[in-house]
């Protein structure tokens, strides 16, 4: 699929919706979505997800199994949701795919928002019949937003912070940690870093940082302790290392620097309670787009 937007400029404009139109979508909008989930199916670790397009008054024959309105959404009729298979990397692929997903919503005039530890697991469970072996990380409500934020919308963000993100010299590196990356104004093959600073995270916790070492991007999570327990076998700031990903590699692409994810021998010294997630290792008839002039 193609952006009929700049991926750069969807990412920018991009916030979390919390207040929506009551009447839903049209059918037609709702065959696009469709449309959408099923071309996002298989992580770059290898995970496949199964996403959803559910009715808030879906049901099950014989059960009294109604979603909720979930956290502060308000007028929401949809909801995306994803069920993946308990395993190693799950959360990133699950984040990885879902943000893809998320971005091609706003494409369409859609609205979305990131919710991790606002609602029934269970509820969303029985709904989709899911085996035990699976599990719903996170999910978005899904349609068109309404005309103007609302006075609790306005002051959850703002309590939230939303707007704000941390300095280049917090997040990325030049070979090592503890050496800052020259911030490029946001110009030519540093843009993808811009990009990953503007990602969405849960309670705009920012754990990615980033070391370039040549024509690798060695990705790393700074953990913030203690946090993220909403539901078993989640790891909710793994999610966010996915969404980071994606707004790499989609504006990457974008720039026509190509690349893969791989897992390697970073080399890297990290401070306690850093871990080493994923590299991307840009093509060798690429690595020319990675100069300082580029």
């Amino acid at each position: 699929m193609e952006f009929k937007i700049p991926v750069t400029q969807l990412i920018r404009q991009r916030r979390s919706v919390r207040n929506y139109s009551p009447d839903g979508m049209e059918p037609d909008m709702e065959r696009q979505v469709r449309e959408v989930l099923d071309l996002h199916t298989e992580g770059p670790m290898g995970n496949r997800v199964a996403f959803h397009l559910v009715h808030r008054k879906s049901a099950i024959a014989g059960q009294k199994v109604k979603l909720g309105t979930y956290g502060f959404i308000k007028g929401a009729q949809h909801f995306v949701a994803g069920e993946v298979k308990i395993g190693t990397f799950t959360e990133l692929d699950f984040g990885y795919l879902l943000e893809k997903i998320m971005l091609y919503l706003v494409d369409m005039g859609l609205g979305t928002c990131w919710l991790g530890g606002t609602f029934k697991r269970s509820e969303l469970a029985d709904i989709l019949n899911t085996s035990e072996d699976v599990v719903i990380p996170a999910i978005t409500p899904v349609g068109y937003p309404a005309p103007s934020m609302s006075r609790r919308e306005l002051l959850i963000r703002k309590g939230a912070k939303s707007d704000q993100r941390k300095p280049w010299n917090e997040l990325f590196f030049d070979g090592e940690f503890g050496k800052p990356l020259q911030h490029m104004d946001n110009e030519g093959s540093l843009l993808p870093l811009e990009m990953v600073r503007l990602a969405p995270s849960a309670s705009n916790k920012q754990p990615w940082r980033v070391v370039r070492s040549e024509n690798n991007f060695h990705f790393y999570l700074n953990r913030t302790p203690g946090y993220g327990g909403f539901a078993p076998n989640v790891d909710i700031q793994h999610i966010d290392m996915g969404i980071a990903m994606a707004h790499f590699e989609l504006s990457s692409w974008e720039l026509g620097i190509e690349g893969s994810w791989k897992i390697m021998d970073h080399g890297k010294v990290v401070k306690k309670g850093t871990e080493y997630i994923v590299s991307w290792q840009t093509n060798d008839d690429c690595v020319s787009n990675l100069s300082p002039s580029g």
